[in-house]
This record gives C-alpha cells, sequence and structure tokens, in this order.
C-alpha cells in the first residue's frame, strides 16, 4: 500500500471527525441560547437595577427620607437586599432580617486586593463604597441572590445540553461499538470451533472491511480443513483395497498355497505400486501445500532454475515414451520458446501425469500430442488425446482429489486419484493455470499456463 493511501483518512475516521464537529457546533449553539436567555432574562432589568444602586450610593451619605423606599423597590422588584454601614461600620439602613454583619479586616484586605465582592457561607456579597464628596463615609453590602439565580440558571441549561449531546452520541456509539462486538463474537466462535461463523457485517467502512477479510479467511481456512478432512477419509477409503488383498496373500502363504499365490503376485505388485503412488501423492500435495503458504506454515521452496523448453519437452516426450512404448506421441514446438524459471523435476512430473493419465483414456495405438506455444507473457503446454472423452458436467472435477468419471471407475485405468490434483498444485505453485477443454475431434485437451516470469508464489 502506498504510503498516500495508508495516511489517507478514511470513512470511520470521517464519521467520527464530523459527529465531533457536530456536537461542538452543538455545544456552541448552546451556550449562545444560554447567554440570549439570560440576557433576555435580565435585559432592561439589569439597567434598571443598575440605575437605582447609583440612586442609592448618592442618597446614602445624606441620609434622604426617600433612601428607604428605594432600597425596598429594590428588594421587591429585584430579590436583592441592601445594608448600609458608615465608614466605622455602624449599621444605617438594610432591608434584611437579620441584617448582615459589617466588613471585618480580613474582608477589608480583599478589598485592598481589588476584588469588589466577598463571600459569607455561600453567599455573595457586592461591596460598593459610598463617598460624601471626596471622603469615605460608608459602603453598602448587596445580597447577589439573584446572579445566584442566574448561575443556577446556566448551570441548569448547561446540564441540559451535556445530557442532550450524550443522547446524541448513543447513535455514533452503537454504530462503532456493534459490528466491533459482532465481530468480536464471530471470532470466539470460530475460534472454538465453528468454522461456519461469519461476520457479515455491511457498509465500506474500516470495521465492515475488516469483517469481511475475516469472512474471507475463515471460508479459506474452513474448505482447508474440509479439504483435509475429506483427503484423510479418501485415503483411508483408498487404502483399503490394496491392504485388503495384501492381507488375502498373506493367509496364502501361511496356508501354503503356492500355485495361487504365484497367480496372485502380479496383483501383489499392482497393490504395493498403488499404494507406493498414494503415499507419495498425499506428499508431494502436502509440500505444495506448504510452498503456497496454505497451510499456514513455510515449507520447501519451488527449486527454480532456467530451463530451456524445447529441450526440457523433448527430453519429457522421450522419458514418457520408454515407459510408455505402445502409445503414439506427437510432439509438436514452434521454432523459438522462451526460457522458462520452473521446476524442472515438478514440472516434468505434472507432464508425465498427464500423458500418462491420456494414455490410459485413450484406445490402443491411438496418438497422444504434447504442444507448446508462446501466449504474450506466458508460454501455454497442452497434452491432448483421442480418448473417450470427459463429460460436460465431469469436466471440471477432474482436479479433485480422488475424483473419478463414470468411465474411469475401473481401477484399472482409473488410478488412485491424485494425478491430476497433483498437476494443478504444481501448476498453481509455479503461478500458472491448469484447465480442461473437449478437443477439436474425440478425446480431452489439458492446458498448462507458466507465467516467463516467476508468480508471487514462487517463495514460501
Amino acid at each position: 500500500m502506498k504510503l498516500s493511501e495508508q495516511l489517507r483518512p478514511r470513512r470511520m475516521f470521517w464519521r467520527i471527525y464530523l459527529y465531533g464537529l457536530l456536537m461542538l457546533g452543538g455545544s456552541v449553539i448552546a451556550l449562545a441560547i444560554v447567554a440570549e436567555a439570560i440576557e433576555a432574562q435580565g435585559g432592561g432589568r439589569i439597567k434598571e437595577l443598575d440605575h437605582k444602586l447609583e440612586q442609592v450610593v448618592k442618597l446614602a451619605p445624606t441620609d434622604a427620607p426617600e433612601l428607604q423606599p428605594l432600597m425596598q423597590s429594590i428588594v421587591a422588584e429585584h430579590g436583592h437586599h441592601i445594608t448600609l454601614f458608615d465608614v466605622q461600620g455602624r449599621l444605617r439602613r438594610s432591608t434584611a432580617n437579620p441584617p448582615p454583619r459589617m466588613l471585618d479586616e480580613t474582608e477589608w484586605q480583599t478589598l485592598r486586593l481589588g476584588y469588589s465582592w466577598i463571600t459569607r457561607e455561600g453567599t455573595l456579597f457586592w461591596v460598593t463604597l459610598t463617598w460624601r464628596g471626596s471622603t469615605l463615609d460608608g459602603y453598602m453590602l448587596r445580597e447577589a441572590s439573584a446572579t445566584r439565580r442566574s448561575y443556577m440558571f446556566l448551570g441548569l441549561v448547561v446540564t441540559v445540553v451535556l445530557l442532550v449531546l450524550a443522547l446524541l452520541s448513543i447513535p455514533l456509539a452503537r454504530a462503532i461499538a456493534s459490528p466491533l462486538e459482532r465481530l468480536t463474537k464471530v471470532v470466539g466462535e470460530f475460534g472454538q470451533g465453528r468454522l461456519s461463523a461469519r461476520a457479515n457485517l455491511k457498509g465500506r467502512n474500516e470495521v465492515a472491511m475488516l469483517g469481511h477479510a475475516f469472512d474471507e479467511m475463515a471460508a479459506r481456512k474452513e474448505a482447508l480443513i474440509r479439504g483435509q478432512k475429506e483427503l484423510m477419509a479418501n485415503v483411508s477409503h483408498e487404502l483399503r483395497t490394496p491392504l485388503a488383498r495384501l492381507g488375502v496373500t498373506l493367509d496364502l502363504v501361511e496356508d501354503g498355497q503356492p500355485e495361487e499365490l504365484a497367480t496372485r503376485l502380479p496383483e501383489l505388485r499392482r497393490d504395493i505400486g498403488e499404494l507406493q503412488q498414494l503415499v507419495d501423492g498425499v506428499m508431494q500435495m502436502a509440500r505444495l501445500d506448504l510452498e503456497t503458504n496454505q497451510a499456514g506454515q513455510p515449507g520447501p521452496r519451488v527449486q527454480r532454475v532456467s530451463v530451456s523448453l524445447p529441450d526440457f519437452l523433448r527430453d519429457t516426450a522421450e522419458r514418457f515414451q520408454r515407459t510408455a512404448p505402445e502409445c503414439p506421441l506427437a510432439l509438436e514446438l514452434p521454432e523459438a520458446l522462451p526460457t522458462l524459471e520452473v521446476d524442472p523435476v515438478l514440472v516434468r512430473r505434472a507432464l508425465h501425469n498427464l500423458l500418462d493419465n491420456a494414455r490410459k483414456y485413450s484406445e490402443p495405438g491411438s496418438a497422444v500430442t504434447l504442444r507448446a506455444s508462446e501466449d504474450g507473457d506466458a508460454v501455454r503446454l497442452e497434452v491432448e488425446d483421442r480418448g473417450i472423452g470427459v463429460s460436460a458436467t465431469d469436466l471440471p472435477q477432474l482436479t479433485t482429489p480422488f475424483f473419478r468419471t463414470d468411465r474411469s471407475r475401473a481401477r484399472e485405468t482409473g488410478g488412485v486419484g491424485l494425478g491430476l490434483t497433483l498437476v494443478r498444485r504444481i501448476v498453481e505453485a509455479h503461478g500458472g493455470t491448469l484447465s480442461f477443454q473437449h478437443a477439436a475431434e474425440k478425446g480431452t485437451r489439458a492446458t498448462l499456463v507458466f507465467p516467463k516470469s516467476p508468480g508471487l508464489q514462487s517463495a514460501a
């Protein structure tokens, strides 16, 4: 993956990021509404209160008769109790019952530091000095009960806003947590042995992509384990017949029947050969499974070397003719073929299996053709026979382990059922493909396609 793709924010990032912006915007709007509400709640009343308080401060040194009614109107209209003291701390007037005490030295020190309020037992008092001309005459204490109510109102509104934002966060939390919980549950079930467990997450965000990757991995693992179980079951089944025949032969030896034993020796040799083919085929497929990392751990590498195709194919054809001289083999090669990086032992075995398979399903004396051609960035190798052919329904299953067509059930022609499976594994280990088609005339054509340069599966 490119660095730009790794750094590019994806769907889940933008989903969380935009939701955070939404919550932030909601908070700003809510605070603006709170400020507007407080302003609407006070508005002109605050200006009126400030005007009356200024009048009280001006009238406090004169002890005018209209001072007390003015203070009572402040209490009635705004809920602020007013208390006046002279400079010596003696009480002049108060609307509170009982009136607050005068300022002590600590509170005076607070005022000297530049503060204009004091706190007593949780109650906030605003302090305003009164003057007679340029001489300090006393001070006014105003209990800020209405201000405290404003703070309480503000706190209540903020609490409601936070509660609403918390409720709005539930869909986001659920959208993130729900697929993760589902994926966690499915992974646990898969780990406990339920191989059919799948997340089946919908969407294209990162969590859904993780779920899709898990489902694909689980499907591959399930197929691998099922294939291993089927392989073991088929191997066990295939071992029964030759082992039973070997047992019968041993019984004949024990019973002392040399004539009967002599007639069974060819069968015994064939059974031993089948056992050798079966064990060899299973071991070779296990090696190739490890090579392509299908077994989940490293295995031996395909030993690639540079191979001159014309010489290699001629040598393969000669070897086959020595083992099957009764089967005519036609070798069709173009004038020029590229050099391939392959494991010659494995590829020769694949071609031999195909040639031998074509021989088995052809009439005696029927020719088999081995041809090669260059196809773009690949090389095509074809083995074609003019034998009994394969039905359209059986053609896709030819490389299934231990599969035999209806016309090859006999053990004389059917073999152990691993030859074509092994061919497919060899070709795939080289990064190539294997396919089967009906030949132009009667018969079957097997096509192997090898890339000119080593495929990604060349290293374990």
